[in-house]
């Protein structure tokens, strides 16, 4: 024997403990890195690639210790190293690792979980086909029991583990394509590698199975490969089985570079999502702003208004006042006066007393119609009486009589009368209007148009004058407003919640246009 091949009997124990330890870490490796998830489809079975590894490395130890206690190294009880506890490791492995093809091979084409149930029935097949051959194998031959188990162990690795290593090898091969979809050749490479390693071992490295009675066996087998290599074949599956192991754990570690990347993107996902959580918040905060701002500001506008319509009110009073003094007032004293004077003439001159009465009667007349104007202005009767459509156009006759004004009223759509609250405040409507064209548009003629519908009713004033900048005059500070008029009326149809646009440019006239809805209205018809 070459020193080379003494060097390898003498340390056999070395290299079944070698040759375990890969099995053993790749196994632990690997059942490690699939309790976590991933999104590569053969870490769903890696947990049955990691009990292959971790069984198979037990095998060998396992037969590590049987050398051990036949040269008398180890006092382990002989119950504890039987044969058949060795096999059964080397089959439970064997098994493993033709779930784990099957599964994997599967996996991409199946997506109901019915690759795990195929993956068992592959593997039952195979254990019932090396449960077979054993029993006819003891039945034909009819062996020693310790020939009988060194022909299970060469079944056991021609029938679950070339077919298992094929199986395993072809299922990773073609996973390893996932890799490359996801940019990792680099780790492709190491699985596939990986590959070639199991199809070493699995077919050249079980193709030389102990001696026994079995064909191809009791030619082709360990001996035979010691003899012609120099080297014992358990070197031969460490060497193999220290590949595998590299690879994999080369391979692993695309995982772990994938997991960080999942790690990163959810990071980055969360700093997004509360990012968009603190935009959301500021913009619902400055939306709170927004509105505080604008309730002030409607607030004091409130206020401004209510102090202009105070004002207004004096001033209306101070108006009566005035226009009773000066009108109705001197007219009743003349008629006092009047009176007394005719009261002295009826007793010295009735001729002159009855002239005098004359006169009285025409100052009386006339402190009526004085009374009556001044009663109009406060409050038209003809809205009373007959409506919003001869009140608004009874507006228009006075508004263009008064002012020079060419005025039009059109009516449109089915006319009915409104609830009294409803009219009144869609005739001030119309009256502010017309007063704005009167005191600012400078206009030539002036349209009033009332829509009727089963919804709504529409009020449009507009003029051909010159017109001015909404956003400026409407949207300047309270102490600068002058268009007290304009917010009056979007204030009143605010009241039956209506809605009022003002569209005007400079020297494009304007044009108010009023809508409310209509909740209420009376079914009786109306005429102008």
């Amino acid at each position: 024997m070459d020193p080379l091949a003494q060097f390898f009997a003498d340390n056999i124990i070395v290299i079944y403990f070698a040759y375990g330890l890969a099995f053993f870490i790749m196994g632990l490796m690997i059942w490690i890195e699939s309790n976590r998830t991933s999104e590569f489809r053969i870490s769903r079975a890696f947990g049955l690639l990691a009990g292959f590894g971790i069984i198979h490395g037990l095998h060998e130890w396992f037969e590590m210790f049987q050398l051990l206690s036949a040269s008398g190294a180890t006092s382990i009880p002989d119950w504890l190293l039987l044969d058949e506890v060795r096999i059964a490791h080397l089959v439970v492995s064997f098994l493993l690792l033709t779930i784990f093809g099957v599964r994997l091979l599967f996996s991409t084409h199946r997506k109901d979980g019915s690759e795990q149930r195929l993956a068992y029935i592959a593997a039952g097949v195979l254990l019932a086909i090396w449960i077979i051959s054993s029993l006819v194998t003891n039945w034909i031959f009819d062996p020693e029991p310790d020939e009988f188990v060194t022909a299970v162990d060469v079944l056991s690795r021609y029938i679950l583990g070339i077919p298992g290593a094929l199986l395993a090898a072809w299922a990773i091969v073609l996973e390893q394509r996932s890799f490359h979809k996801r940019s990792n050749e680099g780790f492709g490479r190491s699985l596939q590698w990986a590959a070639w390693a199991l199809i070493l071992y699995g077919v050249f490295g079980q193709a030389f199975p102990p001696k026994s009675f079995l064909f191809p066996s009791n030619v082709v087998n360990s001996q035979l490969f010691f003899e012609t290599f120099g080297i014992p074949i358990q070197f031969f599956r460490a060497v193999e089985a220290a590949l595998m192991a590299i690879f994999f754990i080369q391979a692993l570690r695309a995982f772990e570079l994938a997991r960080q990347e999942r790690l990163a993107h959810a990071q980055e996902a969360r700093i997004a999502a509360q990012q968009e959580s603190l935009e959301t918040q500021r913009r619902a905060q400055k939306e709170t702003d927004q509105l505080n701002q604008e309730l002030r500001e409607r607030e004091e506008l409130l206020g401004e208004l209510l102090r202009q319509v105070v004002t207004a009110q004096e001033s209306e009073r101070q108006r009566i006042a005035r226009e009773l003094h000066d009108g109705a007032g001197q007219i009743l004293t003349g008629l006092g006066l009047g009176l007394a004077a005719a009261t002295e003439s009826v007793k010295t001159d009735p001729a002159i007393a009855s002239s005098q009465l004359v006169e009285l009667k025409q100052l009386n007349a006339q402190a009526l119609n004085e009374l009556h104007n001044l009663i109009g202005d406060l409050r038209p009767a003809v809205l009373d009486d007959l409506g919003l459509i001869p009140a608004l156009k009874a507006q228009v006759q006075q508004f263009e009589s008064r002012t020079g004004v060419k005025g039009e009223f059109v009516v449109e759509g089915q006319r009915f009368r409104l609830q009294p609250e409803l009219e009144t405040i869609l005739f001030r409507i119309g009256q502010e209007a017309l007063t704005n064209v009167a005191k600012h548009a400078q206009a030539h003629s002036v349209y009033l148009h009332l829509v009727f519908s089963q919804s709504c009713l529409k009020l449009i004033v507009k003029d051909d004058g010159r017109g001015f900048d909404p956003e400026k005059v409407l949207k300047t500070n309270h102490h600068e407003r002058s268009a007290w008029g304009l917010l009056g009326i979007q204030e009143r149809a605010a009241l039956v919640n209506g809605v009022c646009f003002i569209i005007s440019k400079p020297n494009s006239g304007t044009t108010i246009h009023v809508t409310v809805p209509l909740v209420n209205k009376k079914t009786d018809d109306v005429k102008d």
